[in-house]
């Protein structure tokens, strides 16, 4: 298990986004706890790859965006079984029991690096919610650090 996010959701629950392996692929859990101390119990996986995507082979956790309690939104990296790997998007509800929408395209691709060698990945690094704006801090090919504002349109 590695790369931890945790909430507290809106009733009071904890809960805990892992990534781990499993048939060659690297696929995000989903733990629960009364309470910060726990005792934390493996619930199930929160999403799944998509075969029609490019997420659709491996995904990781990223950074959660919990302002908006009712809906918090998770910033994840999905990639390809050839490690293309892209920042998305996923929204839940209040208690991370239900998907509430996810987005249809990657949200970053890695910018294009001076090096045509490098390798050919984006990660969501941290969100910052400042002023009203979305900061996402994401890097690419672990080399270089780049911060994305977000704008969140309401339907």
């Amino acid at each position: 298990m590695k790369e931890a996010t945790v909430d507290r959701t809106e009733q009071g629950g904890w809960r805990l986004f892992y990534e781990y392996a499993a048939h060659d692929a690297s696929l995000i859990g989903l733990a629960t706890a009364p309470g910060v101390e726990g005792p934390w119990h493996h619930d199930r996986q929160p999403f799944v790859p998509r075969s029609d995507a490019g997420d659709d082979f491996h995904l990781s956790t990223g950074p959660l965006l919990t302002d908006d309690k009712a809906q918090p939104v998770m910033f994840y990296n999905g990639a390809t079984q050839d490690a293309r790997w892209r920042i998305g998007w996923i929204a839940f509800d209040s208690e991370y029991t239900r998907i509430t929408d996810r987005c249809v395209e990657p949200l970053i691709a890695p910018p294009p690096s001076p090096n045509r060698m490098d390798t050919d990945i984006a990660f969501a690094a941290s969100v910052v919610l400042q002023d009203g704006r979305i900061w996402l801090y994401f890097s690419r090919a672990d080399r270089a650090l780049f911060r994305a504002t977000i704008r969140r349109f309401s339907s």
